[in-house]
């Protein structure tokens, strides 16, 4: 006989599970996405080229409602978003190497939420 909490525990966890890769997915589409003239299907054979999580996992997430999903396609998902925010915090990084004004670069640290760069000079004027 079955334990019916432990049923209802699964079912959370893969409901928790789904919601964060749907949300993941949402972020990598709009990521790729090149505004007017694209689709979103090109942007997703890009991203399935670029950082090898399968288009029809995306196509999935996005247009329909995921009772279940494999964990290694969950994981190729979570690694490709992990990938991006690699690259976005990269380009950041790079950007701030090349800005001038020390206000504008404490700034740009408590927005990014980089406090050891606000600390060492004080608050922003």
């Amino acid at each position: 006989m079955r334990d019916k909490i432990s049923d209802k525990e699964s079912k959370t966890m893969s409901t928790a599970y789904i919601s964060s890769a749907k949300g993941m997915a949402q972020f990598l589409l709009a990521q790729e996405h090149r505004g007017p003239g694209d689709t979103i299907e090109a942007a997703a054979a890009r991203l399935q080229r670029k950082l090898k999580v399968p288009s029809s996992i995306l196509m999935r997430l996005r247009h329909r409602e995921v009772k279940d999903m494999l964990m290694s396609n969950f994981f190729a998902l979570a690694n490709a978003y992990s990938k991006a925010c690699e690259k976005i915090d990269d380009a950041y990084e790079k950007e701030r190497k090349i800005a001038v004004d020390p206000n504008i670069l404490r700034l740009a640290a408590l927005v990014a939420g980089k406090e050891e760069a606000t600390t060492k000079k004080g608050r922003v004027k």
